[in-house]
């Protein structure tokens, strides 16, 4: 059944059959369909041309300005158009039968509880819970949401706003949810709900060449693209400097972690100084308030960058 009022924004860059599949699988869910591109070369236009044909409104934007200007685009045009709620999913998020509506109906029911309902998302994604408690009334409350998945009504969006966009890509969705908590919103988990995703690539945890099999200690460990560890270093500071008041031990139990993750990867990374490089430039950027892309000679250095473990299992 078609939700009335209800956008689908899906965000692509280089798209292929995933884009394809994402749109087929949305279609008959929502009122219509946005597909943002963040400046895909003209070689990729085969996906996006085929979704406009079979009913999406595609918007091409000129360069790529990330993941929070892509998405800010597309729900600007969903409300434009009249839509009520949106619905933001990356392009190789192929949802299940069903999927909006539960999330329509997790929305529904926090709200009849007396909740302030923020974003709505899938209790699972992949093999992340994003559950953070259940409310004594039954209600999920998500923490740590991902925006692939994540409905957004058009009133909560009139008081919170819309993505930060100078992030570029990496925290987009933290901040956004922080900013959603300041403003006394709650963020729901559909219960029983799962979207699948990719979360980067993993590879074997290892301590001088050997597997690590310790109590607690998971034996792979998930590491992005190395130019991501650009943004993830830097707009971690960012937010931390901006949103720490209102959410001192939630910033600090994630800066903390995250911490931990960084120096995991630079004992993976080789060559190491070249990821030094790329985690000493964010710092620096991060305390002149240089926003937006990366620094083209910062994402070169980036590229020289591979992960000395072999794949997991």
């Amino acid at each position: 059944m078609t939700a009335p009022a209800t956008w689908a924004v899906i965000t692509s860059f280089h798209p292929d059959a995933r884009l394809v599949a994402s749109f087929r699988a949305l279609q008959s869910q929502v009122a219509s369909v946005v597909v943002v591109d963040d400046g895909s070369p003209e070689s990729y236009a085969a996906a996006l041309d085929e979704v406009e044909a079979e009913g999406a409104h595609v918007i091409r934007l000129a360069e790529n300005g990330g993941i929070g200007a892509a998405l800010n685009s597309g729900i600007r045009h969903a409300l434009d158009h009249g839509a009520d709620a949106v619905v933001t999913f990356d392009q190789d998020s192929v949802v299940s039968h069903g999927f909006v509506a539960a999330l329509l109906a997790a929305a529904d029911a926090a709200r009849a509880r007396g909740h302030r309902v923020g974003p709505v998302v899938p209790e699972h994604f992949s093999e992340v819970r994003q559950v953070r408690r259940e409310d004594a009334d039954g209600t999920l409350e998500a923490r740590h949401a991902i925006q692939s998945g994540m409905l957004l009504s058009t009133a909560f969006l009139g008081e919170v706003g819309l993505m930060r966009e100078d992030l570029f890509i990496d925290l987009v969705d933290t901040e956004f949810e922080m900013r959603s908590a300041a403003a006394g919103f709650l963020t729901v988990a559909a219960p029983g709900l799962r979207l699948e995703h990719s979360l980067g690539h993993r590879y074997a945890r290892l301590l001088f060449g050997r597997p690590v099999r310790l109590p607690g200690i998971p034996p792979v460990v998930t590491l992005s693209t190395p130019f991501r560890y650009y943004y993830r270093v830097r707009n971690r500071l960012v937010v931390n400097r901006t949103l720490w008041r209102g959410h001192f031990g939630w910033i600090a139990r994630d800066t903390l972690l995250e911490a931990v993750h960084y120096a995991n990867a630079w004992m993976l990374a080789r060559p190491r100084r070249a990821l030094w490089r790329v985690y000493r430039a964010a710092i620096r950027d991060a305390r002149r308030g240089r926003m937006g892309r990366m620094p083209a000679d910062v994402q070169a250095v980036a590229a020289t960058i591979s992960w000395a473990a072999p794949p997991a299992e």
